[in-house]
Parts: C-alpha cells; structure tokens; sequence
C-alpha cells in the first residue's frame, strides 16, 4: 500500500514578523511580501485550550541580538566574569552530535568528524574518550544518551554504531546501515527502544536487549532519498522522520507496518548547508521545520520566505509560521525549551531566539 499523503498547503494560514528595526535592507534583497497577522488559528489535538496555544504561538516574536541574552544569562549564573570558550578543534572538525550529560549538566557529550564520541565539560577538558578513530578517513556522525540505562549510543560515517555504557565499557559495535547514520534516538520512554537513520535511504528500529547482529533490526523504514534525523514525539508515540528532498513523515509507534503520515515540504539537501530537521514541540502535538524555498517543490510561490514552519502532528496541516525580516537565512535546526515558550533556531553563524511576549498581541 503507497503511504498516504496530505495535502499541501498552498497560502500558510499565518506568518508572524518581528517588528521592524531601524537597520536598513541590503538593496539587492527584495522586501518581503507577506503581511503581519494575528489571528488564532485552529487548536491542535493534544493537551490544554487550544486557542491559548495558538495565541502563545502568535505572540512568539525575535528577541534581540542572540549574543546579548546568552551572555546575559551567563552573567546571571556566574557573575560578570570572561565570556567561556571552548578549544576550538579546527577546521574539518565538527561537531556532529551534542547531548548534555544527564547525570551531571556542566558536562557534555559530542560526536565529531574529529573522529572521536567523548565527554567533556565546560572548562575544555576532555573527561573521557568513548571511541575514537585514528584514521581522518572515519568520523562520527550521531549520539545520543540514556541517563536511566547509562548508555551512549554514536553512529559513525561508514554505517557502524556503538552502544557503550557510561563506564566506557563497549557493549557492541555493528555496522547496522550500509552508509553514513545519520543519526540515533532513545526512545523517551523506553530507552531500550533504538532509532537510527541513513543516507541509505532507510530509517531502523531496534530493541538494544536483543541486538545480536545487523540483521537483529525490529523494523526497517524504507525512504525515497537519504534521511537526515528520525526523532522519537515526548511520549514515546511517535517517529519523525526528516529526509534531504521534501517530505516529513510520522509513523506510529504502534503500528510501524502502517503506511505513515506524510508531509510535503521543501527543506532539499545542499552541500554546505546544516541539514534541516524537524523537530518536536515538548509539549503539544506540533512539528517545527525550517522552509528552504525550492522552485520545483509543487506549491512553491514566487519570492517564497524562508520561514520556520509549525505544523499540526495529527493532520499534517501547516498552522502557523515565523518570519524575522533582518535574518532570513535558512533555517536548519529548532530547539525548544522544557516548557515550550522559547524557541532557539539556528541560521548559519546566528541564533535566533523566539520568546513569548509578556503583552498578548492578540486582543
């Protein structure tokens, strides 16, 4: 059975801009079409009023220059004291994976084309080596940690993934996929269950209890191009899957022989842009994703913004987008908070912080 597919949406049902700054435009880049609305949009299918959620959603507005609130917050925490850096590992080293270590948050795991998974904090040390390559020609790609069953996991460029516990004990080392993995993903609820993802064109779902071997996969998700990032929904109910052309999809945790849901949307690969992926919000049932316009794509319209777009995760229909007018880079990668109301979006170089106005606009 082909996978079901929704239906595209010609007009976006909303884009918010940042008030205008006083910072002129470049005279080569049009001025923007769209309009400035505010408008409550349908609510979603999961948790709280809906209407509440769409007007948090509308209110979400750029905040100032990124620098200045992180460095804000820093001196909030440690005082007025030097601005911290990290040793830079130089060009052609970086980082591919980053994960906050759960038992202890001023350290840190990363992968890295370095050629190393390790933990580090945030003085520069290097507290362990978790694997490592001494080749240029491996690298790691992907990671992921469990706090509860003290496990990482890191996937490396040629198809391999090691599962380690946080002693550094190798537990297993596969080649699960036939090329580069992506990515990898503990289920939240039930970090036994494994995600990864290639640009074999295949997402795999595993059972880390009873992985004896690169067949020993649950489920294999075909694609129709390689895949960026499969990340599991809060709950543990859902799979997102981003790929490098124009379709999202949301397979059902139980039902994976499902055809899943799909979503079209342009976020194509390119080269020396960060892969797009999309992503969850923390607490609804909503999907985030960067827009990067592509004139083949069936729906694209002329001067098309590159906008973050929010989609519902039940219906597939695009709810809402945002816009600032003086960053209109592509979009690659979204993160929210714990709580949902801030939204941190990375566009090349620049963080562009999202946060909820303390004034509704919509009254």
């Amino acid at each position: 059975m082909a996978p079901k597919k929704r239906p595209e949406t010609r007009k976006p049902f909303e884009v918010v801009l940042c008030p205008k700054s006083k910072k002129s435009r470049s005279a080569r880049e049009p001025e923007p079409e769209a309009k400035k609305l505010c408008v409550k949009g349908p609510g979603c299918s999961r948790r709280l009023d809906s209407g509440c959620l769409w007007e948090k959603l509308t209110s979400l507005q750029v905040s100032p220059p990124c620098g200045s609130i992180v460095r804000a917050l820093h001196q909030h925490k440690l005082g007025r004291t030097d601005w911290p850096s990290l040793q830079k590992i130089g060009a052609g080293g970086s980082i591919t994976g980053l994960k906050f270590n759960p038992l202890n948050t001023n350290q840190f795991f990363t992968s890295s084309m370095e050629g190393t998974t390790r933990l580090q904090d945030f003085k520069g040390n290097t507290l362990q080596v978790y694997a490592s390559y001494d080749t240029c020609n491996f690298w790691f790609c992907s990671l992921d940690v469990s706090g509860k069953s003290r496990v990482v996991v890191t996937g490396d460029n040629v198809g391999n993934v090691f599962l380690l516990n946080m002693d550094g004990k190798e537990l297993w080392n596969l080649r699960m996929h036939k090329k580069k993995v992506t990515h990898a993903a503990l289920n939240p609820c039930c970090d036994w269950f494994l995600a990864t993802a290639s640009v074999d064109q295949t997402v795999k779902i595993w059972d880390l209890r009873q992985v004896k071997g690169k067949s020993s996969f649950l489920y294999s998700l075909p694609h129709s191009h390689p895949v960026n990032a499969a990340h599991f929904s809060p709950d543990g109910a859902q799979l997102l899957t981003t790929d490098q052309k124009s379709e999202i999809r949301v397979y059902s945790a139980s039902q994976w022989d499902s055809p899943p849901s799909l979503i079209p949307h342009p976020h194509r690969h390119f080269q020396h842009l960060t892969p797009i992926k999309a992503s969850w919000h923390p607490r609804y049932n909503l999907i985030v994703v960067g827009r990067y316009p592509d004139p083949n794509f069936k729906s694209c319209s002329p001067r098309e913004l590159r906008t973050i777009d929010v989609f519902d995760g039940s219906s597939g229909k695009l709810m809402h987008q945002l816009y600032d007018e003086e960053s209109s880079g592509i979009i690659s990668l979204n993160e929210f908070n714990p709580m949902g109301d801030t939204l941190a979006s990375v566009m090349g170089y620049h963080i562009l912080i999202w946060s909820q106005k303390q004034a509704a606009m919509c009254k």
